[in-house]
């Protein structure tokens, strides 16, 4: 009898986009999966101009390639997939991007190597956010998903 309450009280479900939203939000997100590709590699990249820049040894630029962005960014995944789960995924986006953005912009005005390694872990911090909400975790989970338990993305 309850369920029954329950759903009569529920709004409308909303119209879907339209197709031209749909296709810049798409454009949008392979834009940016694109540039997080080349974040992801850029380091390994210019790594023997950064190790003269800086002196760095091969400890240190284990460190900066692998520890600082992998580390961080797997430590991350869970808690901002959990959040995309349960807030805005818009907002997770766009919060993300703009902390890997200015992450990504500190790590270009690194002065030492500790300024480099932290601006690298703040971007592997802010890294997980673009891929986890994109990927749609409560609509399609299971048939036993609703609307008032979502799987997660996890």
């Amino acid at each position: 009898m309850q369920e029954q309450t329950r759903d009569s009280r529920e709004s409308p479900p909303e119209a879907p986009p339209s197709l031209a939203y749909r296709g810049y939000v798409l454009l949008l997100l392979i834009f940016v999966a694109a540039v997080a590709a080349v974040d992801r590699q850029i380091l390994f990249i210019l790594v023997e101009p950064i190790r003269h820049e800086f002196s760095l040894s091969d400890k240190q630029i284990g460190a900066l390639t692998g520890m600082a962005f992998a580390l961080t960014f797997v430590i991350a995944s869970i808690p901002i997939a959990r959040l995309a789960d349960r807030s805005s995924r818009k907002m997770v986006i766009g919060v993300a991007v703009s902390v890997w953005s200015v992450m990504t912009a500190v790590s270009g005005l690194a002065q030492s190597f500790v300024q480099l390694f932290l601006a690298r872990v703040g971007v592997g911090l802010a890294r997980p956010g673009p891929p986890h909400p994109r990927r749609p975790s409560s609509a399609t989970c299971s048939r036993r998903a609703s609307a008032h338990r979502p799987c997660p993305s996890i």
